[in-house]
């Protein structure tokens, strides 16, 4: 069954038997019934680096914002690019504001594939904890660091957007 749209169709619930499913299905309404299920099953289970559970101390004993920019791959194939996109400084700079408006003292963990443009182009007014270590081998160690996190700014991302949902 191909997906009609990247939208929630609630006559896909109703589907019985087997099938493949081919699409992004990227909506909760296919799975909020089960979401205490998934919240329990969705967990890393490897031991945590030592440099990850400094992050995860600090994430978990402050306000904690994650922020994750998502880039290269997005830059890097045209194909990706031209469905995608990538997000704008100004996306960021109005979402961390929206942050400032309304959490009190916030404290910012960035999550990137690409540290060198954020090192050299993110300016949010305050010190951040950009995380550094987790390649694309250890990218779940950012999904655990990401779930911890009191508040979410998204990438136009599936893996930025299941970080703040299991939060």
């Amino acid at each position: 069954i191909k997906a009609k749209a990247i939208y929630f169709h609630s006559d896909y619930l109703d589907l019985r038997g087997d099938f493949y499913l081919e699409g992004y299905w990227q909506s909760e309404n296919f799975f909020v019934e089960i979401r205490d299920i998934l919240l329990n099953e969705l967990t890393v289970n490897t031991s945590i680096t030592k440099s990850n559970s400094d992050y995860l101390e600090n994430i978990k004993a402050t306000n904690s914002v994650s922020l994750h920019i998502r880039r290269a791959d997005y830059l890097d194939n045209l194909k990706t690019n031209s469905v995608h996109g990538v997000c704008e400084i100004n996306y960021y700079n109005k979402a961390v504001n929206k942050i400032f408006e309304n959490v009190t003292d916030p404290v910012f963990f960035v999550f990137t594939d690409d540290h060198e443009w954020v090192k050299k182009e993110l300016n949010i007014g305050c010190p951040f904890n950009l995380i550094e270590g987790n390649n694309a081998e250890f990218n779940y160690e950012d999904l655990r660091l990401m779930k911890n996190c009191k508040h979410n700014i998204i990438a136009n991302s599936t893996f930025s957007w299941w970080g703040a949902w299991l939060n």
